[in-house]
């Protein structure tokens, strides 16, 4: 790894912290400030209330939610947009986070609660949005291959066929629409110690198996022809990270609902950061997608006074511009 890479990563790593310290010491009312905050971190779960119950028990699990959802879109739209070769690829683009959704809702209008609730959405959202992406694949296999522009085509179809089954369940379901609707548009709100945990799993091992594929996907974001000529098989490694990302994606879905633009805008920043070799990039990423997010959620959440806003509108008010900038100078 180069050291100016480095380098840059291990500031993004310090940013990422300095965010998350940020945004527990504004939250959604009353201000902490970062010193109390962490004090009371270092003190531990007192269980007592007070300030400390409020760092552990709200904010701390929100903000570390926010910085896991970042760094997976992150993440996964850097792995995306080098395998497909293509800067506008994103986790969203194969239709997967669609069936992840119909998972994640056709589960929370059955009226589960507690901590089963908590699990079992994002597990909802992992199976169905899994289903999905073998339903593509198997829709852009041509003579046994999966031709890319055929997934990407097959992906978009059924990306807006899902998208409209899901608004004539949540129409049909007669319960609270606006709860579902909110949901679908990302919300960090309802971030438990649990759900923290189930998502962390899936970032750590999602970003093990990708970081160990890197130099591989290296040779494969520059061309198949590239890949085979040093060994590699382009249609076993993609399909592996095409399970991989729609893995930690769907799990993510169902968890926090849709949340755009942070996984096409984060890889545009890091690759002007530190260059495109993926073994850098991929953690780049992450962290950028971290700090987006974090900074997102402290405007959800102050934007509007005594009220949350869904985080997705804030990424997609943020990041459509910022994608277009980021373009127009490439």
């Amino acid at each position: 790894m180069p050291s100016r890479a480095k380098k840059i990563i291990w500031i993004l790593g310090i940013l990422v912290l300095v965010a998350a310290v940020l945004h527990i010491d504004i939250g959604a009312s009353e201000r902490i400030t970062p010193l109390e905050v962490l004090r009371h971190l270092l003190a531990g779960n007192h269980a007592n209330g007070g300030i400390n119950g409020i760092v552990w028990e709200l904010r701390l699990p929100r903000a570390l939610q926010c910085l896991i959802t970042g760094a997976i879109l992150g993440v996964s739209g850097a792995v995306f947009q080098a395998v497909f070769r293509n800067p506008l690829a994103e986790p969203y683009i194969i239709g997967a986070t669609s069936g992840a959704s119909i998972g994640a809702v056709l589960f929370t209008l059955q009226g589960f609660s507690g901590s089963f609730a908590i699990i079992g959405m994002p597990l909802a959202g992992l199976i169905t949005g899994l289903i999905t992406l073998v339903f593509v694949m198997r829709l852009a296999t041509q003579r046994g291959v999966v031709e890319t522009q055929r997934l990407l085509l097959s992906g978009v179809v059924v990306s807006s066929m899902l998208s409209a089954l899901l608004s004539l369940i949540i129409l049909m379901s007669g319960k609270d629409q606006g709860m579902v609707l909110r949901w679908m548009l990302g919300s960090e709100s309802e971030a438990m110690w649990p759900k923290v945990w189930l998502l962390l799993v899936f970032l750590v091992l999602g970003s093990f198996v990708l970081m160990r594929g890197a130099r591989k996907m290296n040779a494969l974001a520059v061309s198949e022809e590239t890949a085979l000529s040093v060994g590699i098989n382009p249609t076993r490694l993609r399909n592996i990270c095409l399970v991989v990302v729609t893995a930690m994606t769907a799990a993510l879905v169902g968890a926090v609902g849709i949340i755009g633009f942070v996984g096409l805008v984060a890889p545009h920043v890091c690759r002007r950061l530190i260059g495109v070799d993926l073994r850098t990039l991929i953690p780049g990423a992450g962290a950028v997608g971290a700090i987006l997010v974090l900074l997102s959620d402290i405007i959800a959440q102050r934007l509007v006074p005594g009220s949350s806003l869904p985080i997705g509108i804030v990424t997609a008010i943020i990041g459509a511009p910022s994608l277009l900038i980021l373009l127009r100078r490439d």
